[in-house]
């Protein structure tokens, strides 16, 4: 088997999030490709010829028998066929791609609680990173891609298969997030606390291993702070967003007035493909506005911060004060500060992202913990708020007493958005990587059950 970490070729890399995908090259700093994971559709039917599997009835006498006859030597010979339709998918990945306007196009997401739910999109992703961003050919080059602690083994064999069938790559490995994280970050031990787009979750990693009994997940991410936003807006300023697709002209307003705009009012725009344009806009607000305090939230202490003004992209515009700290305290005190608890989380009992770390060290091996506390690594990009790392360590700090807290993140905002895939890009360009590839051969000898004796 070729190395494939020498300079000669050069691995692949691909993160597929819930939120946003990276793609890159083994070794480099930073991914070549990085856009949405959410792409459109637009779904229609299309008739599909297929040979007739109903057994023709010729128990009937004379002539019409002797017609049967003719027709079933037709159908076993293939000449007779039903036409049929079946419904298709035209996908529009890219950041461009998926927020072009189209009557009638759907948007949505490949991953569902950090696992892949719809594999046809899943792969137009891998496609659109690999040749329309990259412009490789995946058959040339050894592949690497990310999963979650939590990933089934049907999931990873369905992986192996994608990349060795469709793809046709001479190499792959698939990899735990929390180990690429902590590779991404020079630490072969320690606890990955990952806030991405969808879940939160901790797990400790031992000498590069991810120790799946610590696993501690939750659906609380950057995208229920969006939604929470949106929902905040109707409720105290009665304000619907209006996103830039719709929006032919806008004039100046004052603050907290209604927008003054003029709309397209575009027909056949789908329920799906609004909402996540809304939520690509409310994303700047949350960039440029949101903070999260170094101690526990209370009206005293927000008081004394000053308001920020922000102007939406249809002209609405407000100071905005309280709400700029106390939604993003969703992710520490999800139970009190939920503005409206989405329909699939109502009887869910939540925990601060502190409690999820903290769960995930209680149930790692007591002679481990003192190592994780002192190396905790934080990945994803909802962690990017400011405040974010002061207060996961003074609430581990208080839940702890006595503990040596060390936290670990990339000191840039962007390398802490690719964590994972640094990572990757690390551990794929190693000169000693080569042997954990599984190989086309080993594919084809063993089965895509190969993947779980050597991507552990």
């Amino acid at each position: 088997m070729p190395t494939y970490g020498g300079d000669e070729v050069n691995a692949l890399v691909i993160d597929v999030g819930s939120t946003w995908t990276r793609a890159g090259f083994a070794g480099e700093d930073l991914p070549k490709a990085y856009f949405p994971s959410h792409a459109g559709y637009i779904e229609s039917e299309v008739e599909v010829t297929e040979t007739s599997d109903e057994p023709k009835d010729i128990s009937k006498a004379g002539g019409d028998q002797d017609v049967e006859m003719a027709d079933v030597e037709a159908e076993a010979a293939g000449e007779i066929t039903d036409a049929r339709t079946k419904k298709v998918r035209k996908f529009f990945v890219g950041d461009t791609e998926s927020a072009t306007w189209r009557a009638g196009m759907e948007v949505g997401g490949p991953m569902e609680q950090g696992l892949v739910k719809d594999w046809d999109m899943y792969e137009k992703i891998w496609e659109y990173a690999f040749k329309s961003r990259l412009r490789v050919k995946p058959e040339e080059h050894p592949v690497m891609v990310s999963e979650a602690a939590w990933n089934t083994s049907a999931h990873r064999a369905k992986l192996v298969e994608m990349a060795f069938e469709k793809f046709n790559c001479p190499a792959f490995f698939v990899c735990k997030t929390p180990v690429l994280a902590a590779f991404g970050t020079g630490r072969p031990t320690g606890l990955v606390v990952d806030v991405g787009g969808e879940m939160a979750s901790a797990c400790a990693v031992y000498e590069g291993y991810c120790l799946t009994k610590s696993v501690c997940k939750q659906e609380l991410g950057g995208e229920i702070i969006s939604q929470q936003i949106l929902e905040k807006l109707r409720m105290e300023n009665n304000y619907e967003m209006t996103p830039l697709f719709d929006i032919k002209s806008k004039a100046p307003v004052d603050t907290l007035q209604p927008p003054a705009i003029v709309r397209y009012n575009r027909a056949d725009t789908t329920s799906s493909y609004l909402e996540d344009m809304r939520l690509r806009a409310v994303q700047e607000f949350k960039e440029a506005a949101c903070e999260i305090l170094e101690r526990p939230y209370t009206a005293d202490l927000v008081a004394s911060k000053p308001p920020k003004p922000f102007e939406f992209p249809d002209g609405f515009n407000l100071s905005v004060g309280a709400m700029r700290y106390a939604l993003p305290e969703i992710l520490f005190n999800p139970n009190q500060y939920l503005v409206s608890r989405p329909k699939h989380l109502e009887n869910e009992a939540l925990l601060g992202v502190h409690e999820i770390a903290l769960k995930s060290v209680m149930a790692s091996d007591v002679d481990l913990r003192p190592q994780l506390l002192s190396s905790v690594v934080l990945a994803g990009g909802s962690t990017l708020f400011p405040g974010f790392v002061d207060r996961i360590s003074v609430m581990l700090q208080n839940s702890i007493p006595g503990s040596r807290i060390k936290m670990y993140a990339p000191s840039t905002n962007t390398e802490r958005k690719v964590t994972a895939w640094l990572g990757g890009s690390i551990l794929a360009s190693l000169g000693t990587f080569h042997q954990l590839w599984i190989s086309r051969a080993e594919y084809d000898e063993h089965g895509a059950s190969i993947v779980d004796k050597k991507c552990q």
